[in-house]
């Protein structure tokens, strides 16, 4: 039978007719940012492009994906007193699938006023011979020991329940996007072009920049594991194939600024499907 990827409304309303579609290799809990949720108005994320190459594998899996687009690692630390912590309590997954972090170094980035955030201004500042020399490393810091503090709180969570209290989880470590004026529609994004601009960095930056942010991303990510023995990266930088930085579409491997398309997903899905099958063992 094929895969299920069902919102955790949709499955208490048709709870008997998803288990119906059964067995399932794998139940799997989804949760976090939009690469848990949705690429654009039109495609959707991993959790769909996972269930099928699962069903390539003949692995079919039940995914309950709780993902909200454009959540902060602190608002799934709130979300997780409420949604997630009922639905750990219901299962024991055979493992979860988590997307956390990128959002909060993308919005530190953009949101605050020019120098403000995680960039400094260079408006009239000369021009660095490195990108990454436009972060502000005191700003690095404090976003580094919170997201830490929330994580290890979405941790002691999971642990915490008796289902899950040796669950694997598996940690999204994204993949580094090209820096452009890519929305994934009207009044979403791009995020990283913004701040660029906001902060009057200069466009030859902006390649090393990008690279650095997410360096930094992906080694918060990578440190996580630390704090438990069953918390696995999933290896997912330099999957995808660059965009075109003049492109305002789906371009390379990326539907917009920062989330892969059809293509980019097919591959995405690829890598997660081989860490399921390194993590779990079957």
């Amino acid at each position: 039978m094929p895969s299920v990827v069902c919102t955790g409304h949709e499955y208490l309303g048709r709870s008997q007719e998803i288990e119906a579609r059964g067995p399932f290799t794998y139940r799997l809990l989804a949760d976090g940012d939009s690469w848990m949720d949705r690429s654009s108005l039109v495609i959707p994320s991993l959790p769909w492009f996972l269930a099928h190459e699962m069903d390539n594998r003949g692995q079919p899996v039940l995914i309950i994906n709780l993902a909200i687009a454009g959540s902060e690692l602190r608002q799934l630390v709130d979300i997780m007193k409420g949604e997630f912590v009922w639905w750990l309590q219901q299962f024991r997954y055979d493992a979860i699938l988590l997307s956390a972090g990128g959002n909060d170094f993308i919005d530190a980035a953009r949101d605050p006023d020019p120098g403000q955030g995680l960039l400094l201004n260079m408006a009239g500042q000369p021009l660095p011979a490195d990108g990454y020399a436009c972060v502000d490393p005191a700003a690095r810091r404090l976003l580094k020991d919170y997201l830490d503090t929330d994580f290890r709180q979405l941790v002691d969570a999971i642990r915490a329940d008796a289902y899950n209290h040796s669950t694997p989880v598996l940690l999204n470590s994204y993949d580094t996007p090209v820096a452009r004026n890519a929305p994934a529609g009207p009044g979403f994004g791009p995020w990283l072009y913004k701040a660029y601009q906001k902060n009057s960095i200069d466009p030859r930056l902006w390649p090393a920049l990008t690279a650095g942010l997410f360096r930094d991303i992906s080694s918060v990510i990578q440190g996580w594991t630390t704090f438990d023995g069953a918390l696995h990266v999933v290896p997912t930088t330099g999957v995808l194939n660059a965009a075109d930085p003049a492109s305002p579409g789906s371009s390379g491997d990326l539907a917009n600024e920062i989330h892969p398309n059809a293509s980019g997903w097919t591959k995405e899905a690829r890598v997660w499907a081989d860490a399921l099958a390194q993590v779990l063992g079957r």
